[in-house]
């Protein structure tokens, strides 16, 4: 009886503990840069969650965000804000930190802007924040980011591969050294000492990358990544997506007590950032994970398996009663979900508290996909055999004329040009058979347009088959849910959730966790804070707008790199 009611009393204190985390209030922070310029940031003060009007601050998978935050016009932080443009005594750089659950999950960002508006002829001050990811698209990787940008660079693209986390990492610690250790620069303040010798004391960077060696731990796909002058973020775009990799972020607040493992890195300033490259998803792990199941047999294990050169993979079902659960999930207070192995259900009924869920599916589309449109390598030998063959009949036919080769091939090869072998046609036969007699036929994928015959061919079939793949994407909003997002979930892992609609209700879907929003509205209608939570990716949602926006953004970045022609490119 005795272990009975120690039992019970623990399991109160567990629903006690976790009914607390429901109703935390979200804890806002304001800092800035030091007045003097020095390294780390200082509090400005916090802003409390009764005194604000509106606030959302969303969570996306590999994807830069904007949180939004409304206070009253004559809020004290208000107040001290639009003094900043015309305040010389403060820099203008601000930082928000959010930490819900007590800063077990965290937002932070720099503002974007601030907007006084008015509402019923009340003023009101709206923030713009971006989120931490948004560093990444302005940071640059040059061709070689150990040399000097203006004077020399060579070779004349910068090219790694290598696990996909690994090589992630290292292409942001590579340039994180050029910008912050100040390679071939000047620093910030050329006139402080303690600024010249900031690239052998990492603490005093703001911004690090988190990674252990990959010999240890590093499991991912191997990726290849190559640059000529492009942004981070788009250079890693890819791998994330294909890898299905997830990059965080966090703040470390040190006035707090706080203190980051990262090597190297013993005493880092208050405020600095750091990103971390981790596996939520585990697709590609040797023992699968689960992606699907019913509610009466539960999950199913699914182990990936590659077919046709790496360009198509399939799920195929594991039936392993031997497996054992994590370790972790026999841990008193552990709350996470393990890549390997998910647990979580949310399930739709009236007992629930979804508040709202909408389930869309679609099917595959098309099943072949075309790349390509320039072979060197295959012009180069046309314009030999043009030349070689038009000399030898030059010279035995026109009393030793050798040069009719040369003028034959001037003369041809501008018509012939990306004709020969120029092109990559892959059909997926297994996503044909599948979809029936009526579908759709064949995509041009962009990305292989210098060489059809190279790695870059090969990632770009992979692409066109990934953007027409069947796509399921669930919708969950709930309020004081006894899922936690952020602690019993997170970013790029995977849930299982259930829809209750007449021919579905069984099947529990499992998809990766896109984007969580929190989110609250303190004004005219008073909504609590609440969680919407999108599971599964869907690109044909994407707009018309949206799809030509980041088709010219790869265009511009892809005309950096005219004239470059590499074969493993």
């Amino acid at each position: 009886m005795d272990r009975l009611r120690e039992i019970d009393r623990r399991t109160d204190e567990t629903r006690d503990k976790h009914k607390s985390l429901r109703r935390a209030k979200p804890e806002i922070r304001v800092l800035m840069n030091r007045p003097d310029g020095g390294a780390g940031a200082v509090s400005v003060g916090t802003i409390d969650y009764d005194t604000t009007l509106k606030g959302s601050f969303p969570f996306k998978n590999n994807t830069p965000t904007q949180g939004i935050l409304e206070i009253p016009d004559d809020h004290w932080m208000a107040v001290w804000l639009k003094q900043l443009p015309n305040n010389p005594d403060f820099l203008k750089n601000i930082l928000i930190v959010v930490d819900f659950y007590g800063g077990q999950k965290r937002w932070s960002g720099l503002m974007d802007k601030w907007t006084i508006k008015s509402k019923g002829g009340i003023k009101y001050l709206e923030l713009t924040f971006d989120d931490d990811l948004k560093p990444l698209q302005y940071l640059l990787c040059p061709p070689n980011p150990l040399l000097p940008i203006p004077i020399f660079q060579f070779p004349r693209i910068f090219a790694i591969a290598g696990p996909a986390k690994w090589c992630i990492s290292m292409i942001i610690l590579i340039n994180l050294i050029r910008v912050e250790g100040n390679l071939w620069s000047l620093p910030d303040d050329p006139f402080d000492i303690n600024s010249w010798v900031a690239s052998f004391d990492w603490n005093q960077w703001q911004c690090f990358i988190k990674c252990n060696s990959f010999l240890l731990d590093d499991s991912s796909l191997w990726t290849f990544l190559a640059s000529r002058m492009n942004p981070i973020d788009s250079i890693i775009a890819d791998a994330l997506d294909d890898c299905q990799l997830t990059i965080r972020y966090r703040r470390v607040l040190t006035d707090l007590g706080e203190s980051a493992d990262i090597p190297g890195v013993f005493n880092p300033r208050n405020g600095a950032l750091y990103w971390e490259v981790v596996d939520n998803s585990e697709a590609h792990a040797l023992g699968g994970t689960f992606l699907e199941g019913t509610i009466v047999d539960g999950f199913l294990r699914s182990v990936v398996t590659y077919g046709g050169g790496f360009v198509e993979d399939t799920f195929n079902m594991v039936d392993d009663s031997q497996t054992l659960q994590p370790d972790e999930y026999y841990q008193s207070g552990w709350l996470a979900s393990m890549a390997k192995q998910p647990w979580l259900v949310i399930r739709d009924s009236e007992w629930t508290p979804i508040e709202s869920g909408d389930l869309s599916w679609g099917p595959a589309k098309n099943v072949t996909v075309v790349v390509g449109g320039d072979n060197p390598a295959a012009d180069a030998i046309a314009k030999l055999v043009i030349e070689t063959t038009g000399n030898l009949l030059g010279y035995f036919l026109l009393g030793g004329f050798s040069s009719a080769g040369t003028i034959a091939a001037d003369i041809i090869m501008p018509f012939i040009v990306g004709t020969i072998a120029a092109w990559l046609s892959w059909k997926n036969f297994g996503r044909a058979q599948k979809l029936g007699w009526i579908h759709y036929w064949e995509l041009y994928q962009q990305g292989a347009e210098n060489n059809a015959w190279s790695l870059s061919a090969l990632s770009a079939l992979r692409g066109g088959f990934l953007a027409g793949r069947s796509e399921t994407t669930h919708l969950l909003a709930f309020h004081d849910s006894w899922a936690l997002p952020g602690l019993h979930f997170d970013i790029g892992q995977r849930i299982g959730s259930t829809i209750n609609s007449k021919g579905v209700e069984s099947i529990i879907w499992v998809n990766q966790v896109e984007e969580m929003t929190p989110g609250w509205d303190n004004s005219d209608s008073v909504q609590p804070l609440s969680w919407i939570v999108k599971a599964g990716k869907s690109e044909r949602a994407m707009s018309l707008g949206e799809r030509s926006t980041r088709l010219a953004k790869k265009f511009t970045e892809a005309t950096r790199n005219l004239g470059v022609q590499l074969i493993a490119a």
